[in-house]
């Protein structure tokens, strides 16, 4: 039962992961065999601007912003966070000449791992284990014989249901390191 989990949730994710790191691959090649490669520093602010837009969804969950359903402001959040992390994975392309550049692409990449488990797997896992729950008829039983029916999907969800404490302590560094990038950025690189 186990193997359901992974392979019917997690295969879908991790593709979507890779198609991620694809595509930047992709449009990165595209942009310098057009001789386009200085778009990639502006898809930089872009893409930074759309991250900081999938922060709606954590205003909204904490009621700052009160108009809209919650499902509308996750999935501008999931979107956002993805179409983000493409343009700044564009924009960093192949050009990592400092440490601060590989960090931040690496936690940008954790981060967007993280939440994809939250979005997907977790949620389709709950639903899931009560389903299973519910057809072996242990929908509000304390027994651990009953239980053993759902293990294994039991102590996946439990340990999955605990990715916050992974994701928002990454974003957290992923801010950190974006505003070093920033400021280092604004006081040593000239615009021009």
């Amino acid at each position: 039962m186990w193997q359901s989990v992974l392979i019917q949730r997690a295969l879908p994710l991790t593709l979507s992961w890779l198609l991620l790191v694809a595509a930047s691959i992709a449009l990165d090649y595209i942009l310098h065999a057009s001789h386009l490669a200085w778009i990639g520093r502006y898809l930089g602010i872009a893409g930074t601007a759309l991250l900081v837009f999938s922060f709606g969804y954590s205003a909204r969950k904490k009621k700052i912003v009160r108009n809209g359903t919650l499902k509308l402001f996750l999935r501008l959040h999931c979107n956002a966070g993805w179409l983000g992390t493409l343009m700044v994975l564009v924009h960093s392309g192949i050009h990592f000449n400092a440490l601060l550049p590989w960090a931040a692409t690496a936690c940008m990449m954790a981060v967007t791992a993280s939440g994809h488990v939250g979005q997907y797997i977790v949620r389709k896992l709950r639903e899931e284990v009560k389903m299973k729950k519910k057809e072996a008829g242990i929908e509000n039983s304390e027994d651990e014989e009953a239980e053993g029916t759902c293990y294994w999907d039991s102590i996946t969800l439990k340990a999955l249901e605990k990715w916050r404490t992974v994701h928002m302590p990454i974003v957290s560094v992923l801010l950190g390191l974006c505003m070093l990038h920033i400021l280092s950025v604004i006081f040593f690189q000239n615009w021009r």
